[in-house]
């Protein structure tokens, strides 16, 4: 029997909001409600997602209350706890910030009261100061709404009781757990304990086992100590996967207008060895005054994914896909992202597509968005594409006349684009990536650094130009637009990179002038000292983000 979701919803929260409701725990409201096994889960899994979208709210030790009943009274301000690791934290306001505070409030190690990392919290400033005449301090006194219940650690047997010494930093010791008997639980076991107290400066507090991981150094108890610190929603709920089965059913790769047929152009895609999903592919051609018309296809998942549908709010609940080594958590069920919206070869795939026309010394002169429909020729790995460009001809053989002339282009307009916006003042900065090397069983066998080839910088130059294509068409209608900005770094910064640089025997004049900084750069290119000079201006740099404001790049 299908549950009524939709009838528990409604249910829930008129009772939460009658008159005289006070605030209690989930399992009462269970046992109120007379809920079954399947509707116990349904239930959790419901109550997460109203917390979610702001209808209800956690309160201390994990009461349901209502939404409106976590906003502050008395002009105490209201913001997000971290804690450091010498016990003390910081609290954010939430904006718009109260009049006269500027930055964060410092919170003493003996103020934090019983709140932990990300919690929202209720804060009265006190009349010291902290670091400076800005800086105001303050105490917690109250946790608004707490950013999780669960956390991990180790299980520690001492003197005939359980105790868990948490991760991280935030609970300095151990936390009692009670009778942990019916967990099997055996000292050195990595477990989940959900706070039924939190310890402040008085108290101990309270947690109890609610599940086992394993012994820390089995296969797989990394991974899910991480999907259960950070509480990763690793199944899909029912309604959402019989969504996304009703829109498979329906598609049958037809391609109506306005959506532009495009299934005969030569059109490829490239990604790494280990991808699951595909969701941009190229196409390049030399039309007839001369000019490159560069094509980027991007998976149109805006075409399964209606708005305010159970799989919308879905992803919108997980805000992103999560890439651990040895698991995937996509942000949609996998029949959409490695299925329909997955840009695999031979199929008929949805997309949004930029076409860039660019003259022949790489000149961008026009631009053309559409809703399109592609069929991959291939599915090319970086490793493969870097093989061709090592060895052009000895590939010939091993692919069609077309995407052969097709990867050609694709290597000379990329290097074109390159070389243009190195001219124009980018900085080639080469951070190397660590992966992980697993061997067949799960385990950690190595490490290694990835390395960015020139098959890396061919995608990243053509998706860098179809966003600035298609920001600049946004910008020239006038409308609103959210810039990805990255704004000039200070001043004390840029004195300490020059010191820096100065140190290791390069000499430079101030690194105020970004040509300086590429001429130290290329200078390092090939000394001992590359990798600490790029990591070094890379720390220089103020940290991108997005704005409507044009703050430059």
């Amino acid at each position: 029997m299908e549950f009524d979701l939709d009838a528990l919803e409604r249910r829930l929260l008129e009772y939460v909001a009658r008159d005289g409701y006070q605030p209690v725990k989930p399992r009462v409201i269970i046992k109120k409600f007379g809920l079954d096994d399947e509707g116990k889960v349904a239930f959790r899994r419901l109550l997460k997602r109203l917390v979610r979208d702001g209808k209800l709210a956690y309160g201390a030790n994990h009461l349901v209350r209502k939404a409106d009943a976590v906003k502050p009274a008395d002009g105490r301000i209201v913001g997000r706890f971290r804690r450091a690791m010498r016990g003390h934290g910081y609290v954010r306001p939430e904006s718009p910030a109260p009049k006269g505070i500027v930055g964060d409030i410092y919170i003493p190690a003996g103020e934090t009261g019983d709140a932990a990392n990300g919690d929202r919290v209720a804060v009265r400033l006190s009349r010291r100061r902290h670091g400076g005449p800005t800086e105001p301090v303050g105490e917690i006194v109250e946790v608004l709404d707490r950013r999780t219940l669960k956390f991990v650690g180790t299980y520690l047997a001492r003197g005939g009781g359980g105790f868990v010494r948490m991760d991280g930093n935030q609970f300095p010791d151990p936390i009692p757990v009670g009778d942990p008997g019916a967990k099997q639980v055996r000292d050195g076991d990595k477990v989940v304990v959900e706070m039924v107290r939190f310890p402040d400066s008085r108290t101990t507090g309270e947690a109890v086992v609610t599940e086992v991981l394993g012994r820390p150094d089995a296969v797989g108890v990394d991974t899910r100590m991480i999907v259960a610190e950070y509480d990763l929603p690793t199944e899909f709920p029912d309604e959402v996967v019989e969504e996304v089965r009703s829109i498979a059913a329906e598609f049958d790769e037809s391609i109506a207008a306005p959506r532009r047929d495009l299934t005969g152009t030569t059109i490829i895609t490239i990604d790494p060895a280990t991808a699951r999903d595909f969701d941009d592919a190229i196409s390049l051609e030399r039309i007839e005054n001369g000019h490159w018309r560069l094509g980027v296809h991007i998976a149109d998942v805006a075409h399964f994914v209606r708005p305010n549908s159970r799989v919308d709010g879905e992803a919108l609940r997980r805000g992103n896909s999560v890439y651990l080594p040895d698991l995937v958590i996509p942000m949609l069920p996998e029949l959409l992202s490695n299925g329909l919206a997955s840009l695999q070869p031979d199929r008929v795939r949805y997309t949004l597509t930029a076409f860039v026309e660019f003259a022949p010394d790489g000149v961008p002169v026009a631009t053309e968005l559409c809703e399109s429909a592609i069929r991959s020729c291939r599915r090319f790995t970086y490793e493969e594409i870097d093989q061709f460009l090592d060895d052009p001809d000895g590939w010939r053989e091993k692919l069609t006349g077309d995407v052969h002339a097709l990867l050609e282009r694709m290597r000379d307009l990329a290097r074109i684009l390159r070389d243009r916006r190195m001219a124009a003042g980018s900085l080639d900065l080469a951070i190397p990536e660590v992966e992980i090397d697993l061997d067949a069983d799960g385990r950690v066998v190595g490490a290694h650094k990835s390395v960015n080839t020139f098959s890396h910088q061919i995608i990243e130059e053509f998706m860098l130009a179809a966003n600035v294509a298609v920001a600049q068409r946004i910008h020239g209608l006038g409308l609103p637009l959210v810039r990805r900005v990255h704004e000039p770094p200070g001043l004390m910064k840029l004195r300490e990179l020059t010191e820096f640089v100065r140190a290791l025997g390069i000499r430079c004049s101030g690194l105020h002038d970004r040509f300086e900084i590429k001429r130290v750069i290329a200078e390092a290119e090939g000394r001992p000292e590359r990798d600490a000079i790029h990591f070094a201006v890379l720390r220089s740099m103020q940290k991108a983000r997005y704005s409507s404001k044009e703050l430059g790049h």
